[in-house]
């Protein structure tokens, strides 16, 4: 699957007639029913979403990217399996989702900084071993048992792009007889490697063709221009959302955690089913241990009081992680898994902590967008994110259903989003606080 995907962001590239480059005449430039701006899980989702509920519409997804392996591992809740069964007309898309997981079959939580004598913890792991030579086989047995139980699954985020990518193209294509590359003019759904430059709103005597706005990109391989002309638009491009940077009557969202996040992944090293969190730091720093993912070893986050500034470059990003961990006490066994784990990562991802406030307007301010997961409402890193990005889709394509691809079913899924979505992140809010000790 993954050379299929890579041929196809080829074709995506070569063939553009979802845009056009810029010419004293764009006469012939088609214009798009709908733009996602982000290929990420929450764009592809939308994606399968839109094609479900309005099968003749045209939709092209925007990418900065050329969808190469990046990410570190995410977990989806059961709200988020809920709202990908609905989004699933065949249950291929869940089967296969699951079949690239690796369950979690075990949770455990340790100090991030032991406090207790070296004596005392001695014995204590005398006793356990004492114990475990004393069980029966059938005890034994049944712990093994509860040991095989899966508590959450475990995916790459990559991966998770990957199984989304492949589907909505399918969806896509059977709903629109279209394709990405079929030479007939026809819309092409992916569009990677593009950089969103600006957004420009149409006045009406510009809109003969429906369309109210026009981007322009950049390509990042080859630095042409390129634009194309929209109706509606869909921002799914993160907590750092280019289109809400843009469009000027749009208001920062984002409320500072000061918190600095560091997340990897050690390919070579197992976590064998097992969550390890790190809290209770009176300092502040937290970290966890996961799963990575399907033949991905583990995946690790490390989460501390705000660095000045950020890493301008992976040595740079790396001394500042090791920094963190090396809190944890430099002869303690705790500081030497973190450490090995990342000298195991080939690139240290470091970004800063944000949340939603939702004392800012939920709704855009502009007629024909919205915004679908972390770019309307980023929450701190406790699994939820992916999950409430899906429900967002499902949402969206009940009401696409029921108005049509319009102003009206964009309001409605604003209008339907803001409480549960609030109600959640609070309850986030509440448990990371006592957690990762955001209020001392």
């Amino acid at each position: 699957m993954t050379k299929t995907i890579a041929l196809l962001a080829l074709f995506a590239i070569a063939n553009s007639s979802a845009f056009s480059a810029r010419t004293e005449n764009n006469s012939r430039q088609q214009c798009i029913d709908c733009a996602i701006v982000g290929g990420g899980p929450a764009g592809l989702a939308t994606a399968i979403a839109i094609s479900n509920s309005s099968p003749s519409s045209s939709i092209a997804i925007f990418e900065r990217d050329q969808f190469q392996p990046k990410g570190a591992s995410i977990q989806i809740s059961g709200l988020g399996w809920k709202s990908i069964d609905a989004l699933d007309g065949d249950g291929l898309l869940m089967k296969k989702l699951k079949e690239s997981s690796v369950k979690v079959t075990s949770v455990d939580f340790k100090p991030w900084k032991k406090k207790e004598d070296q004596a005392i913890v001695g014995r204590r792991a005398r006793l356990r071993d004492f114990l475990t030579k004393r069980l029966s086989k059938v005890k034994r047995k049944v712990m093994k048992t509860m040991a095989s139980r899966v508590i959450t699954r475990v995916h790459l985020w990559h991966d998770v792009r990957l199984i989304l990518c492949e589907h909505a193209k399918n969806q896509y294509c059977g709903c629109n007889n279209a394709g990405d590359n079929n030479g007939d003019g026809s819309q092409p759904l992916l569009n990677l490697g593009l950089h969103l430059e600006n957004i420009q709103p149409l006045l009406p005597s510009e809109q003969e063709d429906g369309a109210r706005y026009l981007l322009s990109f950049k390509n990042m391989i080859s630095g042409e221009e390129l634009e194309a002309r929209v109706k509606h638009i869909v921002a799914c491009d993160g907590i750092k959302s280019k289109v809400r940077s843009i469009l000027p009557n749009e208001p920062d969202v984002l409320l500072a955690e000061n918190k600095s996040v560091w997340r990897g992944l050690a390919p070579s090293i197992s976590t064998s089913g097992m969550a390890t969190f790190y809290g209770g730091n009176d300092a502040g720093q937290s970290g966890l241990i996961f799963p990575g993912g399907k033949n991905a070893g583990s995946s690790w986050t490390v989460i501390s009081d705000v660095e000045d500034q950020r890493s301008n470059s992976e040595e740079e990003s790396r001394s500042r992680v090791l920094k963190v961990v090396k809190t944890m006490g430099k002869d303690s066994d705790n500081f030497k898994l973190f450490k090995q784990l990342i000298d195991d990562t080939s690139s240290v991802i470091e970004s800063k902590l944000h949340v939603r406030d939702f004392e800012k307007p939920w709704e855009s301010a502009y007629d024909g967008i919205i915004f679908v997961g972390d770019s309307a409402h980023p929450v701190r890193p406790t699994g939820e994110g992916t999950a409430l990005a899906f429900e967002d889709a499902t949402v969206l394509m009940t009401v696409i259903s029921k108005f049509g691809l319009s102003d009206k079913a964009f309001r409605e899924y604003e209008s339907e989003r803001y409480e549960p979505v609030k109600i959640i992140s609070e309850k986030i809010n509440q448990s990371a606080r006592s957690f990762y000790k955001t209020d001392r």
